[in-house]
This record gives C-alpha cells, structure tokens and sequence, in this order.
C-alpha cells in the first residue's frame, strides 16, 4: 500500500483470486441455485467489510498491535459459537487460551492506548471471526471452488466501488508498481489460502479451524527468520511453541474423540 490505497488493492487482489479459480470451476460445472447466491452474498459482503477494516487500518497500525488485534479471531470464534448453538468444548477453551499467551508473547510489542486504527482492527477481526463461522455452516451445502470465487468477486466489486469513491485519482504506473503484491495476495492468499480453508471448514470445528488459522502469526515469524534473516528472540519462540503445543494437543484430543477412545 505504499502505492495504491487499501480499497484498490483488496478489489484487485480479489480479482486475481476470481481469475485463478475460474479454469477450476468451469471444469467442475457445479450447480449454481438461488441459495449459493445469498450464502456467496452473504460471506463475500462478510470479507469485504473485514479485511476493509483491517486494510485501512494497516495505513497507521504497528505490525504487532494488527497482528495481535487481528488474530483475536482465535477466541472470538468459540464465544460466537456458542450464541449460534455449537458446543464448544472444554479441550477447545484451554487450547484458545493458550494459544492467546502464546500469540501475546509473539506480538509483545503491543502497547500504549487504543487508538481509531486498533479499533478497525478489532471490529475486522469479529468480523472475519463471523466468516469462519459462516463458511464453516454453509460450505458443506455448496460447492467450495465457486463459493471461493463468488466471495472473491463480491469483495472485489464492492472494494473496487468503494475505491473508485475514495480513491479516484489512481494511476496506472501505481499499480504496475504495486502489481507483484497484487498478484501474491490474489494467488497465493486467495486462489489457494482462502479456497483451503472453506473446503477445510465443511468438515471441521470452527473453533479448531480458527487456532490452525492463528498459527499464520507462526509461519510470519519463520518467514522472517527463513527469507528475511531476522533472528528468534526468546519470547517469540516461547509463544510459537506454546500456540504450536495448543493446535496439536486440540487435534490430538479431537482425534480421541472421533475414534472413541
């Protein structure tokens, strides 16, 4: 976003996520009835509002606090849950709350008052909380690649609406320089991340998705160490081991359970 603004790069990158996905679709020709339509609608507007939120808020937000606010999806999922019906068991809260130290532990930089851009951040995160819950009812009733890709083409034509609102002055020579981002975040984020997690979520708990998905914090720590050089610091990898401890001890317990042992 150093180029364009966050409205432009959420409807391009959810323009390229579309484009990745409709070879696979057209190749499946799954049935497209009017409840795809407002369960698609309805997730896609879900994801627009939420990763709005969080794309503005990126412009002033710190790293850590965004990243810690966030990924507050991890206990906002189990208590949303409970307000739809699903039980959530006792396994699932220890292993959140854990995970919880372990994430604050990981984004210890996170301080100082609540500022407009946090705010953002935390309303982003109930909402993608809502998403995962969402997809997770809804998507063993459709077809997964084409709710991906009509989620990914709603969010973008409403990004690129709101943009065009915001944002009018856009040039072109911006978004060629911003273009290896946009085809990064529309490919790999969206045509594989997001398409896994909603043929992941028809057969998994919610809970247990969200603290897979709070791993990311994770993965970003050893991409920095990997591609960046950066170095563990003694805190980070107390809080990877601790998350990383709470999703395997989670599925070791679910696996117990659907095993009957």
């Amino acid at each position: 976003m150093g180029h364009i603004g966050p409205f432009t790069f959420n409807a391009l990158r959810y323009g390229v996520g579309v484009l990745v996905l409709i070879p696979f679709i057209i190749a499946r020709k799954p049935r497209l009835d009017r409840k795809f339509f407002k369960v698609s609608f309805l997730i896609g507007l879900i994801l627009f509002i939420s990763s709005s939120l969080q794309q503005y808020a990126l412009l002033t937000a710190s790293a850590g606090k965004a990243g810690f606010i966030t990924s507050l999806y991890i206990v906002l999922v189990p208590v949303i849950s409970l307000l739809f019906g699903r039980k959530v068991k006792l396994h699932h809260w220890l292993a959140v709350a854990a995970s919880l130290v372990g994430l604050y532990l990981m984004t210890y930089a996170v301080s100082g008052g609540f500022v407009l851009a946090d705010w953002l951040l935390l309303i982003g995160s109930v909402g993608y909380s809502f998403h995962i819950i969402s997809v997770g009812r809804y998507a063993g009733d459709v077809d997964a690649l084409a709710l991906s890709a009509t989620q990914f083409l709603i969010a973008s034509l409403l990004s690129l609406v709101t943009s065009l609102v915001f944002e009018p002055s856009l040039e072109a020579s911006l978004i060629r320089l911003a273009m290896p981002s946009i085809l990064y975040a529309g490919v790999f984020s969206c045509g594989v991340a997001y398409t896994l997690q909603i043929v992941a979520l028809k057969d998994s708990h919610a809970t247990v998705a969200s603290l897979i998905m709070g791993l990311e914090a994770v993965f970003a720590v050893l991409g920095g160490v990997i591609i960046l050089g950066e170095r563990f610091s003694t805190r980070e990898i107390f809080g990877s081991l601790i998350m990383l401890a709470s999703v395997f001890s989670v599925q070791y317990f679910e696996g117990r359970a659907s095993t009957g042992t």
